[in-house]
C-alpha cells in the first residue's frame, strides 16, 4: 500500500512539473507581438551586420498572402540558420487570434508582429517601393540595404533565388 501511495506521489509531481514547464516554454513563444513601424525597423537595424533579412507583410483575408506562406515557412526551414524572417500581420484587431491560429498551423515557433498603427505611417515607413498592397516581401542584405522588394505572391522559386543573392 505505502508503495502505491509512493508511486502515486512521484507520478503527481513528476506531471505537474512537466505541466509547469509546458506552460512556460508555451508562454515564453508568444508568436504574435504589437509592433508599430518604429518597432519594425528597430528589429531590423538589431540584424545589421548580422544576417540578411526577409520580411513579408500578410493578413489571414489575403488569399495570396495564405498560398504563400507554405514558401515562407519551407525558405526558413532550409536556410533559417543563414537570414532572419520577419513576418508582420496587417490583419484587424478584430482578426489577431485568428491570424495567431494560422500562424500556429502553419508551424510557425518564433516571433512574429502585429502590425499596430496607422496603415499609411506604416507603409511609407517601412518601405518606399511599397504601395500598401500584399502581399509585400523585401530582402535585405547583411549591411541593411534592399537587395529586392516585390508586391503580391510570389512561387517558391522566386522566394528562393532572391534569398540565395543575399546569404551567398
Amino acid at each position: 500500500m505505502i508503495k502505491k501511495i509512493i508511486s502515486l506521489l512521484i507520478t503527481v509531481i513528476l506531471f505537474n512539473a512537466c505541466s509547469d514547464k509546458q506552460s512556460t516554454v508555451s508562454e515564453s513563444k508568444n508568436i504574435l507581438v504589437d509592433a508599430d513601424v518604429h518597432a519594425i525597423k528597430a528589429r531590423i537595424n538589431e540584424l545589421v551586420g548580422d544576417k540578411p533579412v526577409l520580411v513579408n507583410v500578410w493578413a489571414t483575408w489575403c488569399i495570396p498572402c495564405i498560398e504563400e506562406f507554405p514558401y515562407l515557412m519551407k525558405l526558413n526551414n532550409e536556410y533559417g540558420s543563414e537570414f532572419e524572417m520577419i513576418l508582420i500581420s496587417g490583419d484587424f484587431p478584430e482578426a489577431r487570434e485568428e491570424a495567431r491560429g494560422f500562424l500556429s498551423k502553419q508551424g510557425v515557433d518564433f516571433e512574429t508582429y502585429f502590425k499596430t498603427g496607422k496603415d499609411n505611417e506604416f507603409i511609407i515607413a517601412l518601405s518606399d517601393e511599397w504601395t500598401g498592397a500584399i502581399p509585400f516581401t523585401m530582402i535585405l542584405n547583411r549591411d541593411g540595404s534592399l537587395s529586392s522588394s516585390w508586391e503580391g505572391a510570389a512561387d517558391f522559386k522566386k522566394f528562393e533565388s532572391e534569398l540565395l543573392k543575399v546569404i551567398d
